[in-house]
Formats: structure tokens, C-alpha cells, sequence
């Protein structure tokens, strides 16, 4: 006859047993069967039009907290007791990113790589570029982020690039590239610094991000001859001593 602990001991290891079939089958079955019923402890995270199952599938739409991003896929395992890794991509229209998460849970995000890119027309309404017509994307070169819902990024280390930077109206010009090298100076305190690689214009200046609140300053000085594209920043911004424009934004997120 076995004794009581022998009893409490299978017992325990029938419970294990069960834990793991219940979470193979989660893993399985289709994910719009019991999204009704999970979606509480997915949040932050909201799906729409739900296919494929929790460890690879997609969503026809996808929003982190009040951020809405579009179309997704993912391939996801455990990152820790309370968080999830794995890969997630999410695309639009106007941008197509890919997050390798380290691990996610209701409270904070720590991302070890962002690539992909995001249109210019994404950004345009944000930039106040009013009196020429321009066209280009950022590419993504970001080696991890991590994001805190009470404090925003904590940490973020990479490299953005805007590539085919063009002017389309009134003249036609290309324009370079425009770089924004984003470094952690301390957790919460995030500095990207901002260059350019073209013969028409310089561009130069800061994307400063702290605890919930960010500010950009940066210069755009057009080289000698180049008339159309000074006519073309009119109105970014404000006149800078010895010409070009000064920007100057900043806000809370």
C-alpha cells in the first residue's frame, strides 16, 4: 500500500503532467477559440481578426496599450516566469518593422532588436513640411529598447536612418541620408544625435528622450546654389542665423 506521501507525490507530478498538456494544447489550438477568454491577461496587448494559435500565428490588427500597429505576426515562447520572447512583426501601408523580443509582460517591454522600415508620409504630418513635397524612408537598425509603462523608454541603443531622401517639388533633388544615432547616457536619459551624408544639405542637432517626454532640436542648411531647397524649408520651423532653418519641437508621450 503506498503511504501518503507517496500518494501526494504522484499526485503533484499528474498535476505537472496536466499543466504541460493544457499549455501544449493552448499552444495548438486555434487562438480565436479562447482569445475572448485570454485577452484579459494579454494586456497591454489587443488583437483584432485573431488566426494561427498563440505560439506562431496573426492578427489583422494589433495595439500595444492606446497605440494602434497595424497587421502582425509572431512566433512567441516563454522569456520568464511572467513574460513572453520570441518574434513579432508588424506591418502597414507605410512601414513594415520586425521586434525580437527578450521578454514582454503587462508592464514593461524589453526588446533586443527593432529592423525594418517606416515611409516618410508616416512622419510628413509631424514635420511641418509645408511648402515642398519630399519622399524617403527610415530604415532600422536598433540593438535593443527597453520600454516601462509607467516611466516610457528606459533604454534604447541603435541607429535610424533616413535613406533616399529626395526633394520632389518644386525641383527634383536627392538629398542623401540623414542619421540618428541613439545612445543610453543612463537609464531613462536617451540621446540621438543627428548627421547627414549629402552635397545639398547639412543637417545636424539632437533627439533628446526622458521619462515621458522628448525633444527635438535640429539645423537644416542647405549648400550654397541650392535656391529650390531653401524654398522648400520655408516654413519648417524658424530662420537660423546665417541661414537654413532651426526645428525645435518637444512634447510628452
Amino acid at each position: 500500500m503506498k503511504s501518503a506521501g507517496d500518494r501526494i507525490v504522484g499526485l503533484i507530478k499528474w498535476l505537472i503532467i496536466l499543466a504541460i498538456v493544457a499549455v501544449l494544447l493552448l499552444a495548438v489550438l486555434p487562438l480565436k477559440w479562447y482569445y475572448d477568454y485570454a485577452s484579459d491577461y494579454m494586456k497591454p496587448v489587443v488583437l483584432r481578426d485573431v488566426s494561427g494559435s498563440l505560439v506562431k500565428g496573426g492578427a489583422g490588427q494589433l495595439r500595444y496599450d492606446l497605440i494602434p500597429l497595424g497587421q502582425a505576426e509572431w512566433l512567441l515562447y516563454p522569456g520568464s516566469l511572467k513574460g513572453v520572447g520570441g518574434r513579432v512583426r508588424i506591418h502597414d501601408d507605410q512601414y513594415d518593422l520586425t521586434f525580437k523580443l527578450k521578454d514582454i509582460n503587462q508592464n514593461q517591454a524589453h526588446i533586443k532588436q527593432i529592423t525594418g522600415f517606416l515611409d516618410w508620409d508616416y512622419l510628413r504630418p509631424y514635420l511641418q513640411f509645408q511648402q515642398g513635397r519630399f519622399d524617403g524612408y527610415w530604415q532600422f537598425d536598433v540593438g535593443q529598447m527597453v520600454y516601462d509603462k509607467q516611466v516610457g523608454i528606459k533604454r534604447l541603443d541603435g541607429q535610424v536612418t533616413l535613406k533616399d531622401f529626395q526633394l520632389l517639388a518644386p525641383a527634383q533633388m536627392a538629398l542623401g541620408e540623414v542619421m540618428i544615432n541613439f545612445e543610453t547616457k543612463k537609464e531613462g536619459v536617451i540621446v540621438g544625435t543627428i548627421g547627414s551624408k549629402s552635397d545639398r544639405l547639412t543637417v545636424s542637432g539632437a533627439f533628446y528622450i526622458q521619462p515621458n517626454r522628448w525633444q527635438l532640436n535640429v539645423d537644416m542648411v542647405p549648400k550654397p546654389g541650392n535656391y529650390e531647397l531653401n524654398a522648400a524649408l520655408r516654413g519648417v520651423g524658424d530662420p537660423r542665423p546665417g541661414g537654413g532653418r532651426r526645428l525645435n519641437r518637444a512634447g510628452f508621450y
